[in-house]
């Protein structure tokens, strides 16, 4: 009957997760995470901004997972719509691919915004390396650090973004973990163009000034979670993520005349592990 119930379970929030990337109600990073338990499931809700640099905000879904395989180091982990792969069986070195899809930008709240060309959604591949450094009394304290390079795949920005990313898990009661994550992001001419440039089409079309948007940092990340285990098996995490935008991103007339360098992600979600 235990088994069960959590096929039931594990088949309940996949079938919930088709249905979120069907709809594309998530578009942008979630900001619940819940790395530091080997095998758990869930899904976020949350605010996230109306398009890469909006200061108007919608409602958002997304599914995180890590699922580690028993006795082993590698595993598989979602967090909103990247998906990445650990191949290595290693104490504290992790290597592996990672795939993700990166929302467009169409049917946005702000008007001379939606006037401009539609960016449609596409598909990013590419690998990650990185350390996870593992308290052996206490599993749930860990450090974690990578980099992250993906590369467009759809051909709809043609270019490539390198995070480098560190979070650190500490138990603060039996009940509580708090998390802490930062990261820093550097995007290729071909997605600052894309994202945040102005074309001449999209200026007459908008009325926006010409704006070439070179490669750069892009923005840097603050991302705290606290997360209260309910019992062994459920588990319910909140937190924010504050994200500047920097460079030809801040400079970007469709930041700095029509929205905001400063971005926000606020959730909660409901985690299943076993």
């Amino acid at each position: 009957m235990k088994n069960l119930k959590r096929t039931f379970l594990i088949f309940c929030t996949l079938f919930l997760w088709g249905t979120i990337f069907t709809i594309s109600l998530f578009a942008q990073e979630g900001n619940i995470l819940i790395d530091n338990m080997p095998r758990i499931v869930g899904v976020g809700v949350g605010l996230i901004p109306d398009y890469e640099g909006s200061d108007d905000y919608t409602f958002g879904v997304a599914p995180f997972a890590r699922l580690q395989f028993k006795g082993r180091q590698q595993y598989i982990m979602l967090n909103a719509y990247e998906l990445q792969v650990n191949v290595l069986n290693h104490p504290w070195l992790r290597l592996g691919p990672s795939l993700n899809y990166h929302f467009g930008r169409d049917n946005v709240d702000d008007d001379v915004v939606d006037r401009m060309e539609e960016i449609d959604g596409t598909v990013e591949g590419g690998g990650f390396v990185g350390i996870e450094l593992i308290d052996s009394t206490n599993p749930r304290k860990r450090f974690i650090a990578n980099i992250d390079v993906l590369t467009d795949l759809g051909g709809e920005h043609d270019g490539y973004t390198v995070s480098l990313n560190a979070r650190f898990w500490y138990p603060v009661a039996k009940p509580i973990d708090i998390g802490l994550g930062g990261s820093i992001v550097y995007a290729s001419g071909g997605y600052m163009s894309t994202y945040f440039g102005v074309n001449p089409t999209d200026a007459l079309r908008s009325g926006l000034p010409m704006f070439d948007a070179d490669a750069g940092f892009k923005d840097f990340r603050i991302n705290p979670v606290i997360v209260y285990h309910v019992n062994e098996n459920w588990h319910i995490a909140t937190g924010f993520q504050y994200r500047r935008l920097l460079n030809d991103a801040e400079d970007s007339p469709v930041v700095d005349m029509r929205g905001s360098a400063n971005q926000w992600i606020v959730g909660l979600g409901l985690a299943y592990s076993w």
